[in-house]
């Protein structure tokens, strides 16, 4: 008798379209598995895409820098001759053949002679990206990730940050709307198949993690809009660029330059909220404020920055939390991460005082008691935590004494009765 061989499982959510991730491999039940395996909690957590994206990036980051060092051994020519000995991630290649142009193969060959020079990894990504052709999901996932790589080499600009946000903006809808059109053929099986309450709940969960998929996407779009009201009196003719390089020329011969500073913590900071809406390069901007407070560590406006990259990761872990993913390390994520969120806008308050001036002192301030209201509601709501009283009664103090120092702006009169009512709700008061 011929050995029962089951016919090798279909996927239904494709891993190309995420990359090469085998927790993303789901079945078909058409195949006669009585279970259909929506195995990854991943598939509606953009934080748990990005751990694996973050991968990817690095493995890029690799290859780039292992070209570049063969590059220095060998003349330009050689280079340009033998392009093949190196990953075509690196050399830009599987970009260019998307799409051949005069334009594509002047940025190859300047990718080619010089692997980390992220304007010309960036002018392809933009060359392809306006192709104006039909191009596949996995094609925009190639963008999105070589558009972030490109950052990762120690160069920010404004018209690089936007390329990247557009390439992540499409290949997340592209995603979005992948999902939904396998969800629909999914439903048009299984109303042929016998078994139809098991695929039922298996069809529902899927569309749960869709829904988890767009959560996120909300997210991402509200950081995107905030960024783009921060840099809308920017124009394309007045380019901002910040290097690595340029803050360390800056540590050594300038920081004592008040005017030069000013312009610089300036132009980074618009930079860095920008790229605040790209959760991939989080930790390409931590880099960045950490060069800048050896420039100055009495800035609390380095603290605000980097307490509202850690609230963008506490943002997303929540909506995770939120959309089904119910495991205790992400409970446990979501209060580390704030306690890195309150911890960093915690400095910021103090090094603000008790005479804020600036606009900026008084976000500062509002934010801080609003990360408290926050974060209680999130404990209470969400994850069922008891918080100590004492340690409630302490934050919700501080809190009020923010909102009190930021009266003047006249924007505190709602978040301070939401401490009031928080306050009651936890017994503090009555």
């Amino acid at each position: 008798m011929a050995p029962n061989i089951k016919p090798k499982a279909k996927q239904i959510i494709n891993e190309h379209i995420f990359g090469n991730n085998n927790a993303l491999s789901d079945s078909d039940p058409k195949q006669g598995i009585s279970h259909l395996k929506v195995a990854s909690q991943e598939l509606g957590s953009i934080p748990g895409l990005l751990e694996h994206w973050h991968l990817d990036i690095e493995r890029r980051k690799q290859h780039i820098n292992t070209w570049k060092e063969q590059s220095f051994m060998k003349k330009a020519v050689d280079v340009l001759r033998h392009k093949q000995s190196a990953p075509q991630d690196a050399t830009g290649i599987e970009l260019y053949n998307l799409h051949p142009s005069k334009a594509a193969k002047d940025a190859l060959k300047k990718i080619r002679l010089n692997p980390t020079d992220s304007m010309a990894r960036l002018e392809l990504v933009s060359i392809i990206g306006k192709s104006g052709r039909e191009l596949p999901i996995e094609v925009f996932r190639t963008l999105y990730l070589q558009a972030a790589t490109a950052l990762c080499f120690g160069e920010l600009g404004m018209t690089g940050l936007q390329i990247a946000l557009w390439s992540q903006e499409t290949y997340f809808s592209k995603l979005f709307y992948k999902c939904k059109n396998e969800a629909s053929s999914l439903d048009a099986k299984l109303q042929n198949n016998g078994e139809k309450n098991i695929y039922t709940v298996q069809s529902n969960e899927l569309r749960k993690r869709i829904g988890a998929i767009q959560r996120n996407m909300d997210i991402i779009k509200i950081h995107q809009d905030h960024a783009k009201n921060a840099l809308k009196t920017v124009t394309s003719k007045n380019d901002l660029q910040l290097g690595l390089r340029e803050l360390d020329d800056f540590l050594l011969s300038n920081k004592h330059e008040l005017d030069k500073k000013k312009k610089l913590f300036h132009k980074s900071t618009r930079l860095l909220l920008l790229l605040r809406a790209i959760p991939l390069l989080h930790d390409e901007g931590a880099k960045y404020i950490e060069k800048l407070r050896k420039i100055d560590s009495h800035e609390p406006l380095l603290h605000f920055l980097n307490a509202k990259l850690h609230m963008s990761k506490l943002v997303f872990l929540v909506g995770q939390y939120e959309s089904g993913d119910r495991r205790s390390e992400v409970r446990q994520q979501i209060q580390e991460r704030f306690k890195h969120t309150y911890h960093e806008y915690g400095l910021a308050v103090r090094k603000v005082g008790k005479l804020p001036k600036l606009p900026i002192d008084f976000t500062i301030l509002i934010e801080y008691a609003n990360l408290v209201h926050y974060f209680y509601r999130v404990a209470v709501d969400v994850l069922n935590l008891r918080l100590p009283k004492e340690w409630l009664h302490t934050a919700f103090k501080k809190a009020q004494s923010a909102l009190t120092l930021a009266d003047d702006s006249g924007n505190t009169a709602d978040l301070y009765l939401n401490i009031v009512n928080d306050m009651a709700h936890a017994g503090i008061i009555e």
